[in-house]
């Protein structure tokens, strides 16, 4: 990611936490990470973190990583769908 999706990342993943009342130690027991990561990531520096890990934390906003990520401004997730989903019952 780049540096201003970073910290577009930090600003909206505040935004949308405080908007759900959730306190960042909440937020990272949901999400199976720690509090300082999510504090790393809401003051904009760039903590070892993995893409699973900013999904994991956007999944359980309900919103998409782009959205995070400025990428898009629409907060909905849309779920592609997989060749799985798609398969019909044997």
């Amino acid at each position: 990611m780049t540096e201003q999706e970073w910290r577009v990342l930090g600003t909206r993943l505040r935004q949308v936490r405080r908007r759900q009342d959730l306190t960042s130690q909440a937020l990272a027991a949901k999400a199976g990470t720690t509090r300082m990561t999510i504090s790393a990531l809401e003051n904009k520096r760039k903590p070892g973190v993995s893409f699973d890990v900013l999904f994991r934390i956007a999944g359980v906003l309900g919103v998409s990583l782009d959205y995070l990520a400025g990428r898009k401004d629409d907060e909905s997730v849309e779920l592609e769908p997989t060749a799985n989903a798609l398969a019909l019952p044997a």
